[in-house]
């Protein structure tokens, strides 16, 4: 039997550290059945169902347009026809146009799964070398990936991974849970207002929040809509930039915290200034200036310095 190079590289590995303790995983496995990697598997098909009727609502509109121009092109003066053509034409192009923005390369379903995927593989991978650690595992290898052909069951950890994962991450029993809003962050500059900087920061924190486990829920709408209501609050920005009315939000509303701010663009860096305001101490407990520079770097940011603070006060 010939062997191919990668498992003759694997052989000669393992043979060097034969009194190494060395266990498996099955990654497929563990994206199967933890139960978090479900919700954003459905989260991110919600989305792809929203392009995809996007997608035929515009193709209806244009089909529509097209049968009105046949049955109308005897009556219609040729100024209307033209008129009608380049109607089409235009929606056409702008169809095109958000198919590829949605399903290209680096588009925004490529986007989504990445910024969707990154906390959760990020959340395995913590527990994992958790895991390693505590049973002294100087390896851990990946059966999904084949380069595993046998091993014992004894050494295979994927079920204490699947149940760790579920555990840390289950809903949190009534009487635990810590509700929580995030404010858009107020745009201070024509930069940061076209690029809607604020809300993308918001979005992203959210995302970060769900890394976190399910001990932290988003205050219900019908809740957020009376606090703001009762505090005569019609723009977020406005809580955003004032710690005190950020306070009474939290009296009014009952959440446990907020993260509100600001961001501007310098030179062509971004930056942005969070600050956690707390219900318990009436203040902001940790306010922050983060400089950001390019836009891509903004998800890596907030999970380098956001995330963490929100994690250590209160998880």
């Amino acid at each position: 039997m010939k062997l191919n190079s990668k498992l003759l590289f694997v052989f000669f590995a393992l043979s060097l550290f034969a009194e190494q303790k060395i266990g498996y995983i099955d990654s497929q496995k563990i994206l199967a059945e933890y139960n978090r990697a479900q919700e954003i598997k459905d989260e991110f098909q919600g989305k792809v169902n929203e392009w995809k009727e996007e997608v035929n609502r515009r193709q209806q509109e244009l089909e529509k347009l097209q049968k009105n121009l046949e049955t109308q092109t005897f009556i219609l003066t040729e100024e209307a026809r033209m008129r009608k053509v380049q109607e089409i034409q235009q929606k056409k192009a702008a169809l095109e146009s958000y198919i590829n923005d949605v399903y290209r390369k680096d588009g925004k379903a490529e986007l989504l799964n990445k910024e969707l995927m990154q906390p959760l593989l990020a959340e395995i991978d913590t527990v994992v070398s958790e895991i390693a650690k505590e049973e002294e595992f100087t390896f851990i290898l990946d059966a999904s990936t084949g380069v595993v052909i046998y091993a014992e069951d004894m050494y295979d950890i994927t079920s204490r991974i699947i149940e760790t994962l579920n555990r840390k991450y289950m809903p949190g029993v009534e009487g635990q849970e810590i509700e929580y809003y995030i404010f858009n962050f107020k745009e201070e500059d024509a930069d940061s207002k076209s690029k809607k900087l604020g809300t993308i920061i918001k979005n992203l924190i959210g995302t970060g929040m769900k890394g976190l486990g399910d001990i932290f829920e988003q205050i219900k709408f019908d809740e957020l809509t009376a606090a703001k209501t009762s505090l005569a609050i019609k723009d977020e920005e406005e809580v955003s930039e004032n710690v005190s009315l950020a306070v009474q939000f939290l009296s009014m509303s009952g959440v446990d915290f907020i993260v509100i701010g600001r961001v501007w663009v310098e030179t062509g860096n971004i930056f942005f200034e969070y600050s956690i305001v707390d219900k318990e101490k009436e203040k902001a407990v940790v306010t922050e200036e983060i400089e950001v520079g390019v836009e891509e770097n903004l998800r890596d940011r907030i999970a380098e310095n956001v995330i963490p603070e929100i994690a250590k006060l209160y998880k």
